[in-house]
């Protein structure tokens, strides 16, 4: 979820704080996403899923994937950002 401040004149310290945030939020959703799903793939598999459920399933947890990895490259940033401020002060 892209913040209008983020493309604003701020300080680096308050970018990083943004994208920080922003991650957080990101890492928290993918979290209870991924929740869900082990949930389905549990019950299913219990079950005896059907092919198609499991496909489901495995792309879902790619979506996952693919915002966690958004979030890492996110918080890298951020810690990078950090790291040359604290040089600084």
């Amino acid at each position: 979820m892209p913040n209008a401040a983020a493309g604003s004149n701020k300080s680096p310290i308050v970018e990083a704080l943004i994208k920080n945030k922003e991650a957080t939020e990101e890492v928290a959703r993918a979290a209870d996403d991924l929740a869900v799903v082990h949930a389905v793939l549990d019950t299913k598999i219990a079950d005896g899923a059907s092919e198609g459920d499991v496909k489901r399933a495995v792309a879902e947890t790619k979506k996952v994937e693919e915002r966690l990895s958004e979030s890492a490259e996110k918080l890298d940033q951020v810690n990078e950002t950090l790291e040359r401020e604290v040089r600084r002060s």
